[in-house]
């Protein structure tokens, strides 16, 4: 079952800040949080002190905590000996290996008593995975999850990130990736460009990475990776967490006629049988076939992917269909031009499955 969280960097904060924030995420449904605890310095009580109570307010209202960590970090706070305790002690559900240990140091953890989860890092190569395969390690205690990278242009390409995905998926390894706020600026670092898995999402409104996300089918966990998300953005994320359907984001024609604007926002169902130049919904021209669509003969019928497409009344049998472009080409003036997909929802066009259904949002 696909489940959400988010990340909280608590350091610059007061307690009751935090506790606020994790609270509204709790009212949207939310079940996991990330912490990096590699800004923690050894010796520094107070801070200790903090993340310790944050955790047990997380665990409280029954959200697990994953916590990067890494050599450094285990070295400087002597968790070497009791790594698996220390990490109960403070409330945590799991241990991410921002840098990973030697196979048989991983190993050894997952085979830990207490159900404490082991994350592997799942952005880089399959190497580990193949060796802990190799290896006597309980994968019962092994989950995994992405990077995300502050730095623009350096998050994963969407091939790269499917190949992983993929990988991890098929090993029956529970993961996670991240997506990025557009009105939450704070992360682990100085450095505000966003916080995403694959770069293409950078800059998306957060439901269509969501949309992505999902459309894979192989990720369980999608985590908000920036801190502060507004509550507006929070339940269009929600939303799109809950959704059975995609939605594509379009900008329509100003003199877009009733009956136009009612076949671009009807119901529609992606057509079984594969076209190479569009994707095609059938069943308005069975609903709309006694109203008039007359042709707009004043129109270039230069067509684009994206371009949505709805037959006109020289049409006959086809009058009503709507169609998404996928490639360029040249309609005929049998056909209307009515809007375009926008942007930031062309790429959701290839996760959109025959027969499944469909929604088209005008803004």
């Amino acid at each position: 079952m696909l489940t959400f969280g988010f990340s909280i960097y608590p350091e610059k904060h007061e307690l009751d800040k935090m506790t606020s924030y994790m609270d509204l995420l709790k009212k949207y449904g939310a079940k996991r949080i990330f912490m990096s605890l590699l800004q923690l310095e050894a010796g520094d009580s107070t801070t200790f002190d903090t993340y310790k109570a944050i955790i047990q307010y997380a665990n409280e209202l029954n959200m697990r905590v994953i916590a990067d960590i890494s050599p450094t970090f285990i070295e400087q706070n002597a968790w070497e000996e009791q790594l698996v305790h220390k990490a109960k002690e403070f409330g945590l559900a799991g241990l991410r290996l921002d840098e990973a240990l030697s196979v048989e140091e991983i190993v050894a953890l997952t085979q830990n008593q207490v159900g404490l989860k082991i994350e592997l890092n799942m952005s880089t190569d399959k190497r580990l995975v193949n060796d802990l395969l190799a290896s006597d390690a309980n994968f019962d205690n092994i989950i995994a999850c992405h990077n995300f990278y502050p730095h623009e242009f350096t998050a994963l390409s969407q091939g790269h990130f499917e190949e992983m995905s993929n990988f991890y998926h098929e090993k029956g390894i529970e993961t996670a990736a991240f997506v990025s706020s557009q009105t939450a600026e704070e992360g682990p670092w100085p450095v505000s460009e966003g916080l995403p898995t694959v770069e293409e999402h950078r800059h998306l409104p957060i439901a269509q990475q969501v949309q992505l996300m999902k459309a894979t089918g192989t990720i369980d966990n999608i985590l908000i990776s920036n801190q502060f998300i507004s509550e507006e953005e929070l339940k269009a994320c929600h939303e799109a967490l809950l959704s059975e359907v995609k939605c594509f984001e379009v900008t329509v024609l100003d003199d877009l006629s009733r009956v136009e604007e009612d076949i671009i926002t009807f119901e529609h169902t992606y057509r079984g049988d594969i076209s190479d130049y569009v994707i095609r919904s059938t069943i308005p021209r069975t609903v709309y076939t006694e109203l008039s669509i007359p042709p707009r003969d004043n129109q270039s019928k230069q067509v684009k992917r994206g371009s949505l497409i709805i037959d006109n009344d020289r049409y006959s049998r086809y009058k009503g269909e709507l169609q998404i472009a996928l490639k360029d080409f040249t309609i005929s003036d049998k056909a209307n031009v009515v809007g375009q997909i926008c942007d930031n929802s062309l790429s959701l066009l290839d996760a959109l499955e025959p027969w499944e259904e469909f929604r088209l949002s005008i803004i």
